[in-house]
């Protein structure tokens, strides 16, 4: 229960850290507040982005709260590492196709419901965070100004992936067993959505 008001009590700090954010910038004040939303919005409008950081959340808060903690600060650091990665190494080709592997293999584990070792969970979170943090780094061009921008996809990140894990957990406390089918449930559907989306790019791939 510590641990899920600890994980509440962040997630309330970063909202009321974006509140202040935006009265900044409806004040002209912080220049690059166009920048920070331009990163905090380009993950949360993709779903090959937004899908797999959900059930990385689900995951983590199905496999315990307190020893999946540290998906909150592991999965935004490494998605701000990837971001920066892409500033300095861009074109690297794959990881669109990478990043729907990432949402077949998450929400299979969500749906198979295993209980996971806490090492193997790091892992996840720290190559899709990687790689997801290269397609959103990629999107950094013209006048963007990259640290802002990083700061804001980071920030998005942490706020979805922290709600995700504290919903998971609360929800899964609760003990009902349709709770625990319904999460399974969404991983399977996440899982099927990357299959169709895989089959659909590689269809297009030898197409084209």
């Amino acid at each position: 229960m510590r641990a899920l008001r600890r994980v509440v009590w962040s997630a309330a700090c970063g909202l009321i850290a974006l509140m202040f954010v935006a009265s900044a910038e409806a004040h002209a004040v912080y220049q690059g507040a166009g920048d920070f939303y331009a990163g905090m919005l380009h993950p949360l409008m993709s779903p090959e982005h937004v899908l797999p950081m959900l059930v990385l959340g689900a995951l983590a808060g199905q496999n315990g709260l307190k020893r999946c903690e540290f998906v909150l600060w592991a999965f935004p650091a490494a998605m701000a590492a990837g971001a920066s990665t892409a500033l300095s190494f861009p074109d690297l080709h794959g990881i669109f196709l990478f990043n729907l592997v990432s949402a077949v293999l998450l929400g299979s584990l969500l749906a198979a419901a295993f209980t996971l070792p806490s090492w193997l969970i790091l892992i996840l979170a720290v190559v899709f965070g990687q790689s997801h943090g290269y397609a959103n780094g990629s999107a950094i061009i013209g006048q963007i100004r990259p640290g802002v921008f990083i700061a804001g996809m980071a920030f998005a990140s942490f706020i979805l992936t922290a709600y995700t894990v504290a919903a998971t957990s609360f929800l899964l406390r609760l003990r009902p067993t349709w709770i625990a089918i319904a999460v399974r449930v969404a991983g399977s559907w996440v899982a099927a959505i990357g299959l169709l989306a895989l089959s659909l790019s590689q269809r297009a791939l030898l197409l084209s």
